[in-house]
């Protein structure tokens, strides 16, 4: 620990010196205690990963999709739970949709009829039928309504029957309504009658389907020219044929008694629904799989819950080929670590270090759910993550067990771990604490999942640092004592007498390869204008394609091509291309007699939003309507007291044609016939989304809904108002992630050099490093951009992962530079190479090993996550192996001038 020479260093040197030498005498004297007593450690670090898999009691993992997808603190957030505590019931659309070259034809239509009696009559296996999963509403008696309203319904001036007929009457006949599930079929029109659709003719479709009235009670829910896409019309603008017609199915949800924990999927990617629901649509699925219509017609078809399935199974399906990369791992391993002899194959050794990644998942995933952290979906990457890391830190161990002389070898086993351990101890910290840094400012961000998987990464690298420097060197120890009793790496118990290692064995041939090609190529004039200028035209590259680097996110990427919804989405946006995502305006419970001008303000505003906002259903119009001609009164211009007002809303809800609009209210009590409304708490303007290209179209689409809610000025009652729609999740999470990304690179970077500054007492090198990194990144956006990858969460993560990896190639060649004091610039970086340059690549390869059978899954996750690293793996390596030499040869600083500080000969770590 002595500081000689330490007056003529600057206090930044004095203080780099003071910390790699306390980290040196504090590594060695652990490689003591281990050495001495590596049982014992071993037996330590076992009890320790049993202590923390207790943490497992309290294991979670997160499965609703909100609370891995969406800021917490979000006004999204916030609008869903006040929503789901007001509606408490809800439906889930099961979907067929089928295309022909004209579907409006009577074979078209028995198929149907066949089609709703199999589905209508499920029976799940704990003999859960249709009529205990559907979504109910009133059902409709068209011969009530004629006889409530007369023959002539085309008096639409005349008072309503709910005004003038006695209300103990009228609400008899009201109350005699049964209910019915709640289906979108077009056979609805002949009231599913076998023997009038067997007997249909093209021209009885065509006439019923222009001639139904559109305002019959329900019809909002009835408007069955919705059902039909790519409609061909005659010059009068009738229907005359159709490409395409969907039926829909609605299941109920009932959002209070939804319980995540149990339905959701271990992707994150499920929808709110009970057991009971989500055991009828696999039988729908079923159904609908094994269903044949004729050959000239085409089916498509999706369940609410066909998204959640299909995107797990694509991420779970491949965890055997998965697995094959720890296989490929273990081999490379054993090949790298071994010699080829019988006494130095560690083969042993070789499974003990990929043992260390386990221990290291185990005890990290422990830990954090002892303090409650979630477990996510993307977190499964992280095993292969760890496997590159922890294969790294075992390559340094045993470099600097190499690195040992002859005389070292021969002392006493504590003081060979000491001294081997006091070398790789400082290797492995300054990589290792540099990832560790990234993870806990990645952790740092709003949003859940990455917030999740960083805390997660970052406990599991220290564990995959601790677990390095004690249970694998004492597992070292005795693998050792095992080649010094010359047993047999294979079989243990075979004892060679007067073995001597074959010298082709000994040979150290990837060093002198290195040293071969960059004496001969990349350090000669011609080789380093060569390096220069692909990296300046790889920089140039690179900076435009980023430019181009999309902020966009599309939940279909999760889907295989191949997967039945993605054929579903593509159908449906080829003939219904404007039908986009249901939404709405939601409002408190405000004064409603007050503020009927504000609300009426804002819908006049939503209407004038064509382009976003199609279909809107209101019932303010409708309303006015009915008190204008039921009690001669304007309530635009006349404000009627909240008794009246409550009064004429229960009759206009209860009269046969605006009982539609009962769903969009909720009231403190239950709606009653006869009886003034109860106190709304809240209601509803409906309408669907237009379908938007990217989101440079539909983020201000959601903002000027968002607005035009914001703007309605309540005075009176909660005041709250918003614009709401599942697919905004999503859409939020958009908006931020490309802020996310560069506030968390930022930070990431400036802390990543920061601890380097710490253990590198020379300002240019961190600076070379600095820009290594910084090229490194801007390459790898670049890339993303031409291999089809865009701004998203996962990228996001991916991103993150990638400042802690490239780091580490440009921090040892630039530290070990500064090690060796003999020789021009050119000698000493040659040297460099030649002491560190196959340990770097063995280690970009351990990575690149690690995460190589990702980009065998079909998941989307695990594609992206292997193209980012191979971009970081393959521009690290050329920015830390390649450019950085050349660049020290020319213009590089000068050594250390500090006695005997640590060098870092044959190490390196990703």
């Amino acid at each position: 620990m002595s500081t000689k020479n330490a007056p003529s260093l600057s206090w930044y040197q004095r203080f780099t010196y003071t910390v790699v030498n306390s980290t040196e005498y504090v590594f060695y004297c652990l490689g003591h205690k281990v050495g001495s007593h590596p049982k014992k450690t071993i037996a330590i670090c076992w009890f320790f990963v049993f202590l923390s898999a207790l943490g497992f009691l309290r294991f979670h993992q997160e499965k609703n999709p909100i609370k891995l997808w969406v800021p917490p603190n979000s006004q999204f957030v916030e609008d869903t739970d006040w929503l789901m505590q007001k509606f408490e019931l809800g439906y889930r659309p099961q979907v067929v949709q089928i295309v022909a070259d004209d579907v409006l034809q009577p074979g078209v239509f028995s198929k149907l009829l066949e089609l709703e009696k199999k589905i209508t009559n499920i029976k799940t296996s704990k003999n859960v039928s249709w009529s205990d999963v559907c979504f109910k509403i009133p059902k409709v008696d068209k011969g009530l309504i004629r006889m409530l309203e007369g023959n002539d319904i085309s008096k639409k001036a005349q008072k309503d029957p709910s005004v003038t007929m006695n209300a103990a009457l009228y609400c008899s006949f009201v109350e005699v309504m049964k209910n019915e599930c709640f289906e979108k079929n077009i056979l609805e029109l002949w009231d599913y009658n076998e023997d009038r659709i067997k007997h249909l003719t093209k021209e009885n479709i065509i006439n019923t389907i222009n001639t139904y009235d559109k305002t019959a009670i329900l019809g909002r829910f009835k408007n069955y020219e919705e059902l039909i896409g790519g409609i061909k019309r005659n010059t009068s603008g009738h229907i005359i044929a159709a490409k395409s017609l969907q039926v829909f199915w609605m299941v109920k949800v009932n959002f209070t008694e939804v319980d995540l924990d149990k339905t959701g999927n271990y992707a994150g990617t499920a929808d709110w629904a009970s057991q009971d629901a989500l055991e009828w649509e696999a039988e729908f699925l079923n159904i609908i799989e094994l269903f044949e219509f004729d050959s000239d017609i085409k089916k498509y078809y999706t369940a609410s819950r066909s998204f959640g399935d299909i995107t797990n199974a694509t991420m779970f399906q491949d965890i055997d080929v998965l697995c094959i990369g720890i296989v490929i791992a273990g081999v490379y391993v054993l090949f790298v670590i071994s010699k080829f002899n019988w006494l130095e194959v560690r083969l042993l050794l070789g499974a003990i270090g990929l043992m260390n990644v386990g221990m290291a998942f185990i005890v990290g995933c422990g830990i954090c759910s002892l303090f409650g952290v979630s477990y996510g979906p993307v977190h499964t990457s992280l095993p292969f993550l760890l496997l590159g890391l922890g294969i790294d830190d075992m390559f340094v161990i045993m470099a600097c067990w190499e690195d040992l002389s002859k005389e070292q070898k021969q002392l006493p086993v504590p003081e060979k771990m000491g001294l081997m351990l006091k070398h790789a101890g400082v290797s492995i910290t300054i990589t290792s604490f540099t990832d560790i840094l990234a993870f806990i400012v990645g952790s740092s961000t709003i949003l859940p999942s990455l917030e999740s998987y960083c805390i997660y990464a970052a406990v599991a690298v220290l564990m995959t640092f601790f677990f390095a420097v004690t249970f694998f060197t004492a597992c070292f120890v005795l693998d050792q004592k095992r080649v010094e009793q010359k047993r047999n790496g294979f079989l243990f118990c075979y004892k060679h007498d007067n073995y001597k290692p074959n010298e082709c064995s000994q040979a150290q041939l990837s060093n002198k390869v290195f040293e071969y090609v960059y004496n001969n190529i990349i350090l000669t004039t011609p080789g380093k204008i060569l390096v220069i200028v692909v990296a300046v035209v790889c920089l140039g590259f690179s900076i435009e394609s980023a430019r181009k680097l999309e902020q966009r996110f599309d939940p279909t990427w999760f889907l295989p091509q191949s997967s039945y919804l993605l054929e579903y989405i593509q159908a449906r946006k080829t003939y219904f291309p404007t039908s986009g995502f249901e939404a709405g305006i939601y409002m408190g419970a405000v004064n409603y007699s007050s503020e009927l001008g504000n609300i009426k303000n804002m819908v006049d505003n939503l209407f004038n939003e064509d382009q976003i906002a199609l279909g809107i259903v209101s019932w303010v119009e409708p309303f006015r309507q009915f008190v204008k001609i039921n009690f001669g009164m304007d309530i635009y211009y006349e404000v009627l007291s909240e008794e009246y007002f409550n009064l004429y809303l229960s009759m206009f809800l209860f009269s046969s044609r605006n009982a539609i609009y009962q769903a969009n209210f909720r009231f403190l009590q239950p709606l009653e016939c006869g009886v003034p409304a109860p106190k709304i708490v809240m209601s509803s303007i409906d309408f669907h989304l237009n379908q938007f290209e990217g989101p440079e179209e539909y983020l201000p689409a959601m903002h000027r809904l968002q607005d035009i809610a914001k703007a309605t000025n309540f005075t009176t009652g909660d005041q709250f108002a918003t614009a709401w729609s599942k697919v905004f999740a999503p859409w939020i999470t958009d908006e931020l992630i490309e802020v996310e990304v560069m506030r968390n690179l930022q930070l990431a970077l400036l802390c990543v050099m920061a601890c380097t500054a710490l253990l590198i007492a020379d300002i240019q090198i961190c600076f070379w490093i600095f820009i290594c990194v910084l090229l490194t990144m801007v390459n790898v956006c670049g890339f993303m951009q031409r291999w089809g990858l865009t701004i998203d969460l996962v990228s996001c993560i991916g991103l993150e992962l990638a400042i802690g990896l490239c780091v580490d190639y440009a921090t040892h060649v630039g530290h070990t530079f500064l090690t060796i004091k003999e020789g021009s610039r050119k000698h000493r970086s040659l040297k460099t190479v030649g002491s560190i340059g196959s340990a770097v690549v063995y280690g970009g390869f351990s990575t690149l090993i690690g995460v190589f059978m990702l980009s065998q899954s079909e998941a989307y996750i695990f594609q992206s996550f292997f193209k980012i690293f191979l971009l970081v793996i393959l521009f690290g390596l050329f920015h830390g192996v390649v450019l950085l030499p050349v660049i020290l040869s020319l213009i590089g600083p000068k050594p250390y001038n500090i006695g005997d500080i640590v060098q870092q000969g044959d190490i390196e770590i990703t």
